[in-house]
């Protein structure tokens, strides 16, 4: 781009961001999201779909542009209707200038000619296309570092760390000229690399805010900080939680979090994103969609898609199991009646609680600690003395707890509540236990976390053996 075109540019860009307000709080705009419930995310890249060393690629290594003429939208719109998704997010680019569409923007200020970086087929309309007539909402997955990996379009756009307001400027730009174009095809954008420690503030977040939002107001955007120890708000231009995690875990206490819509970004594969096999059972994930969505909350899962538009076979049927249990929306009843643990997020834990132990064994899984079944146990391995942390999302005054142990038990135990995971109340303990089942009653304590600690036995030919939580159950 020349310098008087790019000087345009930049300062239409700039009058934009200057006006531009903070996203609604508890926006209405998110309401269709909050119903969809579920969603499917895909990565769709060079390294990818076009690296015939990856799995992604069926073997198969051309041109990017031939790449992106290849995809078979209406394929892949035909799975996301199978497994039942509630919208799709869609990667337009990552790090590299392989971009999905074509954009005149990018191009005169990258120096590529189309076909060279930006795809000559617009696979987001044909993406749009397929997907609209299935009734599935198209979202993006944009960046907000850039090209940075390429030797060209990098240094043109001013890729850096930190970024720079020229850099933003330019590179808000480009997904300017996309959202002008789709309009209403594109009801939303899930943002990588808006890091606050690569430089990026109220400023530049908002000048990249409005540049998403251009042709659709009613586009609902999520700016991506990092990945934290939990879902978190970050920044007032986002209308929804980013959400990144390693795993599904974490649990919405109600629909909104600082005024944005909860949601969660996690991986189906048990090795990372975009990678085949499953990590989670049908009625894991299943049990888990349906809690996130009667809380309020939206949960955004990445799967493996193949060049041809096809995925990962396994996780097409763990995703119709666990979408249509989350659709049926049939609330499983607590076992006993009243227990407030059943089926809530629990962990293995050192005896400090200081970090996470393996899973014994590769079986006893902390969930089965709280499943409702005393043939089942959660236990810990590693270290002989450890913990074990449930999670009962809300706060709520307890005054019982009761603890089922497996084949092993704790001879020297106590039982520690929490409002807010930080600060810990002993409510019970006992030295010299039998491994019976450990009931106890206190006054009523606000809490939301329990910590069973067992300090002994704390190592081999000692009596109890190591602890096995076969069930642990909670009471007001």
């Amino acid at each position: 781009m020349n310098g008087a075109i790019l000087t345009a540019a930049c300062l239409a860009v700039l009058a934009l961001s200057c006006v531009a307000g903070s996203a609604e709080p508890r926006n209405p705009n998110t309401d269709w999201f909050r119903k969809a419930g579920a969603g499917v995310f895909v990565h769709y890249l060079n390294g990818l779909q076009n690296n015939k060393e990856q799995l992604h690629s069926l073997g198969k290594e051309t041109s990017w542009d031939q790449c992106v003429r290849e995809f078979d939208t209406e394929k892949f719109a035909a799975t996301m209707k199978e497994v039942g998704a509630g919208y799709v997010i869609f990667t337009i680019m990552q790090v590299t200038r392989h971009m999905i569409a074509p954009n005149a923007t990018y191009d005169r200020i990258s120096g590529y000619k189309p076909g060279e970086a930006c795809a000559t087929r617009d696979l987001v309309l044909d993406l749009h296309t397929s997907l609209s007539k299935r009734g599935i909402p198209l979202m993006l997955y944009w960046t907000g570092d850039g090209p940075r990996a390429d030797p060209k379009a990098g240094p043109a756009f001013g890729c850096s760390t930190p970024v720079t307001t020229d850099f933003v400027r330019k590179w808000a730009s480009v997904v300017e000229e996309y959202g002008l174009r789709y309009k209403d095809k594109v009801v939303g954008y899930w943002v990588d690399g808006m890091y606050p420690f690569i430089g990026y503030d109220d400023e530049t977040l908002g000048i990249m805010a409005r540049a998403l939002k251009a042709g659709n107001p009613k586009r609902i955007i999520a700016l991506n900080r990092g990945v934290d120890p939990k879902v978190l708000s970050y920044t007032r231009h986002e209308d929804y939680t980013t959400g990144e995690q390693n795993r599904f875990f974490d649990m919405p206490v109600e629909r909104w979090i600082d005024g944005e819509q909860w949601h969660i970004l996690s991986y189906l594969s048990p090795v990372s994103w975009g990678q085949p096999g499953c990590a989670y059972t049908k009625a894991e994930l299943g049990d888990y969609l349906f809690e996130v969505n009667r809380r309020g909350g939206v949960v955004s899962i990445d799967a493996m898609l193949f060049r041809d538009g096809s995925l990962d076979r396994s996780q097409i049927e763990l995703l119709k199991a666990a979408i249509a249990e989350l659709r049926a929306g049939v609330p499983k009843p607590p076992i006993p009646p009243g227990n407030l643990a059943y089926r809530k997020q629990s962990k293995l834990l050192s005896l400090d609680g200081s970090h996470e132990l393996v899973v014994n064994g590769g079986v006893h899984f902390p969930r089965l600690g709280v499943d409702g079944r005393l043939d089942t146990i959660a236990l810990a391995g590693g270290e002989w003395p450890w913990t074990y942390e449930v999670d009962l999302v809300d706060t709520v005054p307890l005054r019982r707890i009761k603890v089922t142990f497996g084949t092993g038990y704790p001879t020297k135990l106590e039982i520690r509540v929490s409002a807010d995971g930080q600060a810990w109340k002993t409510v019970a303990q006992k030295d010299g236990h039998d491994g019976k089942p450990f009931e106890a009653t206190f006054e009523p304590t606000q809490a939301r976390y329990i910590r069973v600690m067992s300090i002994k036995p704390d190592g081999p030919d000692q009596p109890g053996a190591q602890m096995a939580v076969a069930e642990l159950e909670a009471y007001r």
